[in-house]
């Protein structure tokens, strides 16, 4: 088997056409450490490393347009880009997956710290959810416990939870549909508020629902209209 021809590309690639009419697309670093050997047979060495490279690009061009999309984890790609192209491919794609996790990361393409920013962020401005709600969504994305509660607890504070906590409150009194205090703690809790940001937010609650009943008040307060932070 030979090289029949080999195309250069303004992204630093070489797409390479072989006498068994396979196209491969590698770097041009890897092709030119070859010597580009192009009308000559190529070794079986050559031949492996030649697909393991083509492959290699293949993931990493993926793994650049996930990262395109949207911030990843690397819990997050390593488990895409595996579940992708652990049937097609004959190489050990865990280990191309890590190489080219550790390219993005040595470029600063990903960032577990900054996806995690980013996700608190869109959660805080977006959901309802408390904290531990939060540190579970971002275990199940293969971010440390430390390095969440370090960025929840700079991104949020016990006003903020309570807000939280209160707004759900809210949407389930515009329901309309009477809850028991014991309903209205499971729903909070299953909301990842902790036990003192309930209890704080149902006595409230409780406080609005006892004033409202008796006329006192003729509007909602402050706390129940508070849009998300």
């Amino acid at each position: 088997m030979f090289v029949e021809a080999a195309h250069f590309s303004y992204d630093g690639t070489v797409t390479i056409k072989l006498s068994d009419k396979r196209e491969l697309k590698l770097t041009a670093e890897i092709w030119t450490g070859l010597g580009q050997p192009k009308d000559l047979a190529l070794t079986d060495e050559q031949q492996e490393l030649l697909e393991k490279e083509a492959c290699c690009t293949t993931i990493r061009n993926k793994m650049l347009s996930f990262l395109a999309a949207r911030e990843h984890s690397a819990f997050e790609l390593r488990r895409k880009l595996q579940q992708r192209f652990y049937k097609s491919a004959a190489f050990d794609v865990s280990a191309l997956v890590e190489r080219c996790l550790l390219e993005m990361q040595e470029r600063d393409f990903q960032s577990d710290e900054r996806f995690t920013n980013r996700f608190v962020e869109s959660k805080l401005a977006n959901n309802p959810h408390g904290p531990y709600r939060i540190l579970q969504d971002l275990q199940n994305r293969g971010i440390s416990r430390e390095m969440s509660e370090k960025i929840l607890n700079k991104l949020g504070n016990q006003e903020l939870w309570l807000k939280k906590a209160l707004k759900c409150l809210e949407r389930l009194h515009k329901k309309g549909k009477k809850q028991t205090p014991a309903v209205l703690n499971q729903k909070l809790y299953q909301r990842g508020f902790s036990w003192e940001t309930i209890e704080l937010a149902l006595a409230e609650y409780q406080n609005f629902i006892k004033h409202s009943e008796s006329g006192e008040l003729n509007a909602e307060p402050e706390t129940f209209t508070t849009e998300n932070p």
